[in-house]
């Protein structure tokens, strides 16, 4: 009997390489080779390409002049310091928190607001506007310049037919109305039993004069703005597909009409 302390390693089996991916297996070998490279030293790197590196080129111009000095016309610095020197800042409103303190102010009537005599005094936002539409007004003067320049004869022609004024009916009377009576400068006016006094903007002739159609001028109403077109148009007719009483049609309703 031999104890189990005292028995000799048994040889370990040789496995077969099937389905393995060990350097064995891929080497087609029972054994696995010793690397012979076991304390050599390692190879340095290659050298890397400039490009792949960092910031290569700086320069630490003196922004603050030669030793820290900054002259007076220096351009480098965020703001312009002797530009705005001495001058107040930009102030769009009026802020009467600071003008006025809460606790200088007086009461009366138990409020405690501050005095706002001043408040549309300030004319920033007219200047704003003057300003806009001023540089409207120079776009639109260049561009009619450019219009015209590029006009033809013919639109020329038209432009100057349409920029006539319309001819002066008889409504609009004398130039002066201390002329309104005077026949020789056709102001004469003619007699209404239906006016209460002599009037020359007489309702009942102007409809009789203009058969009553009004001349509005350039100016239209809101309820002439829809259907104005139409107001001569005779040949309406029923629309072909429109809604039909289909229950009047198809049943017997008694209407009432012969009941005694």
């Amino acid at each position: 009997f031999v104890s189990r302390s005292t028995q000799a390693p048994r040889p370990a089996l040789r496995a077969m390489n099937n389905g393995l991916s060990t350097a064995r297996a891929l080497s087609g070998t029972f054994a696995t080779t010793s690397y012979i490279s076991i304390g050599d030293p390692y190879v340095k790197k290659g050298a890397v390409d400039d490009r792949e590196k960092g910031k290569q080129m700086s320069a630490d111009y003196p922004k603050l002049g030669m030793s820290g000095s900054l002259q007076p016309s220096a351009l480098f610095t965020k703001e312009h310091r002797p530009l705005f020197a001495g001058r107040e800042k930009y102030v769009d409103r009026t802020m009467y928190l600071t003008t006025q303190p809460p606790d200088t102010r007086k009461r009366g009537f138990g409020s405690s607001d501050a005095k706002r005599r001043d408040e549309f005094s300030n004319d920033i936002e007219v200047s704003k506007m003057r300003e806009r539409i001023k540089q409207d007004m120079e776009f639109a003067e260049k561009s009619a310049r450019h219009q015209e320049e590029n006009m033809s004869p013919e639109d020329r022609e038209m432009m100057e037919r349409l920029s006539q004024p319309p001819p002066r009916r008889w409504s609009h009377g004398p130039e002066f109305m201390f002329d309104l009576g005077k026949e020789v400068t056709g102001g004469t006016t003619p007699y209404e039993t239906k006016d209460a006094r002599d009037t020359w903007y007489s309702r009942q002739r102007v409809k009789r004069e203009t058969d009553g159609q009004q001349h509005l001028g350039d100016y239209v109403t809101s309820s002439l703005v829809v259907g104005n077109n139409l107001k001569d148009y005779k040949a309406w007719s029923k629309p072909q597909y429109a809604r039909q009483p289909t229950i009047r049609d198809s049943f017997y309703r008694s209407t009432g009409v012969l009941r005694g």
